[in-house]
Parts: structure tokens; C-alpha cells; sequence
């Protein structure tokens, strides 16, 4: 039989777009196309598309029975770069930045190497302030109260708080008369201390209170180490693989999975396509 040119482009065209042979139709019958036919038409179709008056026709026909491409198509389809990923973010939650370096990504490698140098530069900085003026404190205590010897961290709570050892046991000793409780031991020895003025007491605490805010800085620079850490290994993560795939593409029981996110502050979003070649 003979065909009309937009009859041939179309019929080619679904025999090109992967449909099953032989497919079943509707009323029941069986249609199958023999290789040597299937040679006609793919050299009667390569003459028409040098043809200007069907370039058109033909892209929008190869877009509405599949053959187009699709860029997360595509994407889902090449090869996997989940071994990348995972390994660079790896690197970045050990160290960050080494991830980027992985990736070949120099200058954000050194920032984010940078910023852990700096924030654990602090972390001993604050940590060592805070243990000078802790040891300063007690050396106050020693001078100013008479007190000796070692002591946790309570007794040395209760030097600042109490002019005294026997203020502080007196106040003891109403609580325990107060819930019914055998009074407590009365302080001795090493245990004892007595201010020579509340001046002395108050720059005692003072000491103690910067000591404190120090410790407290200390730690609140591991909050900014593990946001570090986060964010570098977020970036190796989207930033391995090839440049044409930002996010992560595998496959997955015969299928093939595409994860992209876009991470700005303004508009976020992501897709996740799942896609498989017949």
C-alpha cells in the first residue's frame, strides 16, 4: 500500500517510540511490522527530514508520541552517581570541606576547612579562659576565706554563697529541723571558711560568674561545628557527580530514580522521578 508523508512520519514514529511487537488491538486482531518494511520507512523518513516543510511536523509528532527527551528524563536514564555522592558527603561529615575537595570544589573546601579551624580555634580558647578564671576564683577563696584543700564543684557553690562554714550549716540545720532529718555533720577542718568582708565574697562570685559565661561560649561554638558540618556535607552531596546532574540519579530494581532539590531561600523545591526504559 502507499502511505502519504504525514501517514509515514506518523507510523514510523510509533514504531520508533518503543511500543511493544506484536502489540494487540482493540478489536481483537494482531498487527507485527517486518524488518524489511520497518528499513523502508526509516529510509523514506530520513529523506523527508531534509525537507524544511516537515522538520516541524516531525519534532511535534516525536514530542506527542514520546521520542522527545526530557532533561530529568535523561538524567534518571545516564549513569549513577549515588557512589559519588555518598562518598563525598562522607568525606564532609569527617572533615569539612573535604567533600568540595572531592568534588573538585578548592575555594569551598578551604572555607568550610576555614570555619571548622576557627570555630574549634574558639572552642580551646573559651575553654582555657574559663579554666584560668575558675583556678583565679579559688585562689580567692584560698586568700580571702581561708579555704584549703580540694572540693567539688558544690562546696565551692556554697563558699559564695555563705559569708561563712557555719552560716552554711546553720542554714542546714533549719532545713533538716524543717523536714524532720537528722541534723547534718558540723563542718571542720579543711571544710571550714570565713570571708574577711562580703566585698571579697562578691568578687569572688564575679570571678566565678565570668568563669561560668566562658564555659558557656565554650559550648555554645559545637552548635556552630555541627552546622558546619551540616551544610558542607549537604553541598558535597548536591555539588558530586556530573555538572549535568545535580542531584542524585541511580538505579533502582530495573528503575531508574532521579532525586533534585533546590535549596534557595526564596522559592525551595525539589523533584523526585522515577522512570523506566522499555
Amino acid at each position: 500500500c502507499q502511505l502519504g508523508i504525514p501517514a509515514l512520519v506518523t507510523l514510523f514514529l510509533c514504531l520508533t517510540a518503543q511500543l511493544p511487537q506484536p502489540a494487540q488491538a482493540a478489536d481483537g486482531f494482531q498487527f507485527t511490522v517486518s524488518s524489511s518494511a520497518r528499513s523502508v520507512l526509516e529510509r523514506e523518513l530520513a529523506g523527508l527530514q531534509a525537507l524544511p516543510i516537515y522538520q516541524q511536523e516531525i519534532g511535534q509528532l516525536q514530542e506527542e508520541f514520546g521520542g522527545g527527551s526530557d532533561a530529568a528524563t535523561e538524567q534518571a536514564g545516564g549513569p549513577s552517581n549515588l557512589g559519588e555522592k555518598i562518598k563525598a558527603g562522607a568525606l564532609s561529615a569527617v572533615l569539612p570541606g573535604a567533600g568540595q575537595y572531592f568534588n573538585g570544589q578548592h575555594q569551598k573546601a578551604y572555607i568550610f576547612a576555614g570555619v571548622e579551624v576557627a570555630v574549634w580555634t574558639a572552642y580551646f580558647v573559651f575553654d582555657t579562659q574559663a579554666d584560668n578564671r575558675m583556678v583565679t576564683s579559688r585562689e580567692y577563696g584560698l586568700i580571702y576565706a581561708g579555704v584549703s584543700g580540694d572540693h567539688n564543684s558544690d562546696y565551692w557553690q556554697n563558699v559564695g554563697r555563705y559569708m561563712s562554714s557555719e552560716e552554711y550549716y546553720d542554714a542546714l540545720a533549719r532545713e533538716a529541723r524543717a523536714l524532720g532529718e537528722p541534723l547534718p555533720p558540723f563542718p571542720t577542718g579543711d571544710d571550714t571558711w570565713i570571708w574577711v568582708n562580703d566585698d571579697r565574697r562578691r568578687d569572688y562570685l564575679m570571678v566565678r560568674a565570668d568563669a561560668n559565661r566562658a564555659y558557656d561560649r565554650r559550648d555554645f561554638t559545637i552548635l556552630f561545628a555541627v552546622v558546619n558540618r551540616a551544610v558542607s556535607v549537604v553541598d558535597a552531596v548536591l555539588g558530586a557527580g556530573d555538572d549535568d546532574q545535580p542531584g542524585v540519579a541511580t538505579g533502582v530494581l530495573g528503575l531508574n530514580l532521579a532525586v533534585d532539590v533546590n535549596p534557595v531561600w526564596k522559592d525551595p523545591g525539589g523533584r523526585c522521578l522515577l522512570t523506566r526504559r522499555f
